[in-house]
Formats: C-alpha cells, structure tokens, sequence
C-alpha cells in the first residue's frame, strides 16, 4: 500500500518540474535532448581541430611533396598528431560510460549511459579515425565551388572523411542483415520488416532482459552511420547530386516519417522509452537539417562554432538542461532491470 502511494505521489508530484513527467513533454524533453547532441558533436570536432594544432603538420607518402595551400586557405591534407590523442581518450570515456550504464543495471542510468557513451565514442573513435586516415590517404575535399582540393577558400561542402564514411556502405549494409534477422530485436522499424516483408526470424526468447546501455548505444551509433552514408550517396553528383529529384523526394519522405513518429513520442509516459524513441525521431528529424542547410537556406552555426561561441556554449547548456529534466523527473530510477 505505502508504495502504491508513494508511486502515485511520485508521478503527480515533482514540484517545479511536475509538468515534465506527463505528456507531452515527456517526449518533448527527450526529443530535444538528442535533437542537440547532433550540432554539438559537429562543435566538439571543429574546435578540436581548431585548438588542438601546434604546428607541426606532416603529409602522407601519397604526396611527392607539401601540396600547395594557397594563404587564406583552410588544409584538409595536413595531419597534426595531437589531434588524436584526445579524441582516443574521448572514445574511452564513451566505452567507460557505457560500461558503467552496464553494471549500473537501471533502465534509466541504461538508456543515459548508452547514449552519451555511444554519441562521444562516435566522434572521438569513428569520425576520428576517418578524419586521420582520409588525410593519410590523401583523398581531397569538395569544395563549395564544385572543385576537388586539399584545401578550400571557405567551408567546404563534404570533407575528405565523409569520402571515406560513404565507402563504408558494405559493411553497414551487412551489420543491417544482422539487426534485421535478429529474433531479439525491438526496433519498430525492422518488427516492421518482419510482418509486412514476410521475414520469419523466430519468437523472441521469453524472459531475456535487455541490456540497456549496450542497446542504445549500438542503435544511437547504426543510426547515425546510416544516416551519414545515406546523405553521402544521395549528395553524390554520380548518382544523384543535392539538387536531384531524389534529394528532394527524400527530404520529403523523412518529413513525413519524422512528423509520423514525433506525434508517437508525444504520447510516451515514461522518460526512458521515450528517450530510446527519441534518438531515431529526432536524428531522422536532423536530416532535414542537413539537408536544408546544404541546399543554403540557412548558415548552420555548428559548422563554424569558434565564429559563433554563444550559440555553441548555448548549445551545451541546452544540452546540460534538457538531460537534467529528464534525469530528475524520471520514474523508478533505482530499479533493477531484473527486479519485477
């Protein structure tokens, strides 16, 4: 009886903040809360590259010498080592956080954990890596004048990496078999594929409890691969280029499909499921971003945070605010995933 109460009070109550445990600000919380990690990842690395150069730049063998950077230019052929190491520690605090949301054993600390773990291992691990090794390998930037080069006069329109993400495609595409025949899933998505696709996969075992943090964590990072190997190809002048019919259907599609699973969200009553449907909702939402901002209809500050440091500090406090909400007004904080 005491704790039927205790629960009751608990999802009336909560003071100030009250009105962030119903709907729809429950989805609304966690919609913006994933929605802002996708600039401030962008943040992160540009200033990383902007701060952490000393100097002392090296080429790859590739280059029968220094390329030619004429002044004024920004380098996407010049590798500077330090970069590196911080991003590598920034991976391992990802995988730290992740396995920590392991051991934790919660739902609420889980889903966190698997999100914030998995967001800082994306760009200090795998963007990062791409950012070395398409440099080592000397591939050149698009330039927003449609000329290929190691160095560009202003924010060029694809990095040298994201050359190297879109190569990435077979192997994303054998990771998405794996996800896709897998009995256990509970993604919407490929449950979606199972009974209209007539794909017989099994009945999930009963009993099995999921592993929350490792869970979110690989979905926030497929997500985000595919996302970024898609907008690659569909950019692409050899298929299909930013201004084809295709980008244009597509940037209608995703709205339709991020207007369908945002009302979804809306109606989610509990913090930690809703952030879970959250990160799809709202990186599929960000593609319309990126889109828009490719097609020039409006400057993202992201891409050039050091010239625009209070929407970027902005951007982190909004962060620190929304995941505060979350945390401070979600239910059954404490309890074990095996509890009952």
């Amino acid at each position: 009886m005491t704790k039927e109460v205790t629960q009751k009070n608990d999802n009336k109550g909560g003071g100030a903040l009250g009105i962030f445990r119903q709907p729809p600000f429950i989805g609304i919380i966690a919609f913006l809360a994933v929605f802002i990690v996708q600039p401030l990842g962008h943040i992160i690395m540009l200033v990383m590259e902007k701060v952490l150069i000393h100097g002392d730049l090296w080429y790859s063998q590739f280059f029968d010498g220094p390329p030619d950077i004429p002044e004024g230019f920004e380098n996407y052929a010049g590798i500077d080592n330090i970069i590196y190491l911080p991003a590598f520690v920034m991976g391992v605090v990802g995988i730290w956080i992740i396995m920590w949301g392991v051991k934790k054993d919660t739902e609420v600390a889980g889903t966190w954990a698997g999100f914030i773990g998995s967001s800082l291992l994306w760009t200090g691990w795998v963007e990062f890596s791409l950012h070395y090794h398409a440099r080592y390998f000397a591939v050149k930037s698009l330039c927003d004048d449609g000329t290929y080069a190691f160095a560009c006069a202003t924010k060029p329109a694809t990095k040298p990496e994201y050359f190297l993400m879109q190569g990435s495609v077979g192997f994303l595409l054998v990771i998405m078999l794996y996800f896709m025949l897998n009995k256990e899933t509970r993604c919407n998505m490929f449950r979606w594929m199972h009974r209209h696709m007539r794909i017989t996969v099994g009945k999930p075992s009963r009993g099995l409890t999921r592993n929350f943090s490792n869970n979110v964590a690989i979905e926030n990072i497929t997500i985000l691969w595919f996302f970024y190997v898609f907008l690659m190809i569909i950019y692409d002048e050899t298929w299909f280029g930013e201004t084809h019919w295709v980008t244009y259907l597509s940037f209608g599609l995703i709205l339709v499909w991020s207007v369908y699973l945002f009302q979804r969200l809306l109606r989610f009553k509990r913090g930690a499921s809703a952030l879970r449907y959250a990160i799809p909702t709202a990186i599929i939402f960000f593609n319309l971003i990126e889109i828009s901002g490719r097609w020039g209809w409006f400057d993202e500050y992201w891409g050039e945070p050091m010239d625009h440091p209070i929407a970027s500090t902005l951007t982190v406090v909004a962060l620190a605010a929304f995941a505060y909400i979350s945390i401070k007004t979600a239910r059954d904080k404490t309890k074990q995933i095996n509890q009952k």
